[in-house]
């Protein structure tokens, strides 16, 4: 008996020892992919930086041909796109919960109009309905529109694209664009003759020219630069308000949506809501895609300015 329980034991023992070493396989195998992936993902995402890079590389190549840019073109073109996917990005997934919110509404409004106990109607229904299918008809816009660009950005670094997943984008940011006047931007750009105020030993302040002689302008590319820049402010404007009418907008919507869900909302009033949501946040983006690609058209001119000097 004895022996017979020690063997009992020791099958136990081995058992738990085999269990204990299949688990660390699994644990230790799952470790592996997971860095793996990590690894992948990081070495596949290029950014807007490494775009342009990649973008004059190849665009040197082609010096001696008919395709061949100026590099501040280049430069150009390939923020165009980057933004333009980074907003449709967005755009995508502000579409995508909304088609959500129409499906859920629909639904719901099809089990009261077919109860008769709620107040929906048919033209309701309808316009929900529509409501959706318009979302729907705009994700595959959007989806099209992201591929387009991709096809874009790949036939100027070069390289394809393979998913949106290949590009660092990130949720649209308005570019940082501190100048406060069109002078102030000139001087900074060392566009006109810089006078400062240099202190002497006895703390006496003489004025003397910026070392660094600034580039002229002439009056033609004077009035592109003030365009350019007038581009750039008004975009600038747009997107403070947008930010301020996204987040009223966004309100509106958490609250129909909830009072919906609970029984006590308005189909019609959700509708508006949802449509309302839809056009304010899209152009909220469209004012950030705007603004960042007024800010890189007027650095083009810019550098176009300086190439030509």
């Amino acid at each position: 008996m004895r022996n017979i329980f020690l063997r009992g034991v020791s099958v136990v023992s081995k058992h738990s020892r085999l269990m204990i070493a299949v688990s660390l396989v699994v644990l230790l195998q799952t470790s592996v992919c997971l860095l793996l992936a990590a690894d992948t993902k990081s070495g596949t995402t290029i950014s807007l930086q490494e775009l342009i890079e990649l973008s004059l590389d190849y665009n040197s190549k082609n010096k001696a041909s008919n395709r061949y840019l100026p590099p501040e073109h280049i430069t150009f073109i390939v923020k165009k796109y980057f933004y333009q996917i980074e907003t449709q990005v967005e755009q995508l997934d502000m579409a995508k919960e909304v088609r959500d919110h129409f499906q859920k509404a629909v639904e719901k409004s099809e089990e009261i109009f077919e109860s008769g106990e709620g107040d929906v109607s048919q033209a309701d229904l309808a316009k929900l309905k529509l409501g959706l299918s318009n979302t729907l008809n705009n994700i595959i816009d959007l989806e099209h529109d992201i591929q387009i660009g991709k096809l874009n950005l790949g036939k100027l670094i070069n390289k394809k694209i393979r998913d949106v997943s290949d590009i660092a984008v990130t949720d649209p940011i308005p570019i940082d664009f501190p100048h406060t006047s069109f002078d102030d931007y000139l001087i900074a750009k060392n566009l006109t003759p810089l006078a400062k105020k240099v202190a002497g030993k006895v703390g006496i302040f003489s004025n003397e020219i910026h070392a660094e002689q600034p580039t002229k302008l002439t009056e033609e590319n004077r009035l592109l630069l003030y365009k350019a820049y007038l581009g750039v402010t008004s975009s600038k404007d747009k997107v403070i308000l947008g930010k301020k009418n996204r987040k009223i907008t966004r309100a509106l919507l958490v609250s129909e949506v909830a009072n919906y869900d609970f029984g006590i909302g308005d189909s019609q009033e959700l509708f508006e809501a949802l449509v309302m949501y839809t056009r304010v946040f899209s152009s909220y983006l469209d004012s950030i895609y705007n603004l960042n690609v007024s800010a890189a058209e007027l650095t083009k001119l810019t550098d176009s300015i300086y190439t030509r000097n």
